[in-house]
């Protein structure tokens, strides 16, 4: 009887992993095939929150390009508020951007952003028009839908001999917002698809979780219990979840970030389903990459599983360049990863760059902005300090 029941479990698994490789193009003999190369190294460039108008502005397109031309990626994730085209022109401006990485011959993916959902289309609309423009180069799905939202999938990478997924990216899609409450969140049935999808690539692994990484727009509200206290009786500004409400402190507990900069207040969901308990769990999310907050750039450390904010491809005020660009992720075939900011201050100053003839950032600019760059760095540990101060009274 056992046998015979873990035989039925394979059977299962083998077949649940086999329906969502075909959901996202793979099963095609002509669609793109992701794999590890020769040294254990597969790049992923994540670019979110365009926020442009239609056509694309050239600053936009020209740091798409270059970070394109710098990352070599071999998946580009679209972290959603990516078009802001009338409604009348939302199909032509999701045209426009398709065809970006349709001439680069690169698969892409979107994980849709609140700002998505505002745009006149039922957001499966919206998801039809990439997917139509994209053709065999969009390798994004929505894998069931029943899930909330539109563009949840599982995108298998396999290693550099093709006999197994060694790594997964998880695309979900964390909404638009919860009337009267803030911003909405990774639900309670997505959260149990990737469950049964994590097993099921565990058991095709041999009874191993897969490494995996998982993209969405809105941020876990975990973020919060790392960055800031429970507000107290003196708390010198607030801000109320369903379950608890946070001390918005001058600064940030700086200690807690691992990299990069805070240079605003991230803005999770409103409910809290449970999404980073679940991953934490089962120990195979290396890291959770999130768009939405445009100025951010850290790295924080929760559970086990790295929550990451990517800056927005948007161009930054002045001093907030320091953060204005992209990300390159670097997956390790051992199951490590790594990423960086690409930002388009280090772009322009390339022999070859366009983007200051585009008008997006000037040579004084990116002078201030360098010098901006060393006072902050230079500073943080008086910063860190001030911060623990903070957070001992």
């Amino acid at each position: 009887m056992k046998t015979l029941k873990k035989t039925i479990l394979c059977i299962l698994a083998a077949l649940f992993l086999f329906s969502a490789l075909t959901a996202v193009g793979f099963a095609r003999s002509d669609a793109p095939l992701l794999s590890f190369d020769e040294d254990g190294d597969f790049t992923i460039l994540h670019l979110t929150d365009w926020h442009c108008s239609y056509p694309i502005p050239d600053v936009h397109k020209q740091l798409v390009l270059e970070s394109l031309a710098e990352a070599e990626p071999g998946l580009v994730v679209l972290g959603g508020d990516i078009s802001e085209a009338s409604h009348e022109d939302q199909p032509a401006a999701i045209r426009e951007i398709c065809e970006i990485f349709v001439q680069a011959e690169i698969p892409f993916v979107i994980t849709f952003g609140n700002h998505d959902y505002l745009h006149g289309y039922a957001i499966d609309e919206m998801f039809a028009f990439y997917k139509e423009y994209g053709g065999e180069y969009f390798i994004g799905a929505d894998e069931d839908a029943g899930l909330f939202g539109c563009g949840t999938c599982s995108i298998p990478v396999y290693s550099n001999d093709g006999s197994r997924v060694a790594y997964n990216v998880y695309c979900l899609d964390s909404g638009c917002e919860v009337e009267g409450k803030g911003y909405d969140s990774v639900h309670a049935d997505q959260i149990a698809w990737y469950q049964a999808k994590a097993e099921a690539l565990k058991e095709a692994n041999g009874g191993e979780y897969v490494p995996s990484v998982v993209f969405q727009h809105i941020i876990v509200q975990e973020i919060y219990d790392k960055l800031f206290p429970v507000a107290g009786k003196l708390s010198v500004g607030v801000r109320e979840y369903e379950t608890v409400t946070y001390d918005l402190t001058p600064i940030p507990n700086l200690s807690n970030i691992k990299d990069g900069y805070t240079f605003e207040k991230p803005c999770p969901g409103y409910y809290n389903y449970g999404q980073l308990d679940a991953m934490s769990a089962n120990g195979d999310v290396r890291a959770i990459f999130c768009g939405h907050d445009h100025y951010n750039s850290f790295t924080v450390e929760i559970d086990g599983v790295d929550i990451v904010n990517t800056p927005s491809v948007k161009p930054h005020i002045l001093l907030r360049k320091i953060n204005w660009g992209s990300r390159i992720i670097t997956l390790h075939e051992d199951g490590a990863y790594e990423s960086r900011v690409l930002t388009a201050c280090e772009l322009a100053e390339k022999e070859d760059s366009r983007l200051v003839a585009t008008g997006g950032v000037s040579r004084i600019e990116l002078f201030i902005v360098k010098v901006w760059k060393a006072f902050v760095d230079a500073s943080l540990s008086f910063w860190e300090t001030a911060a623990d101060l903070i957070y001992k009274f």
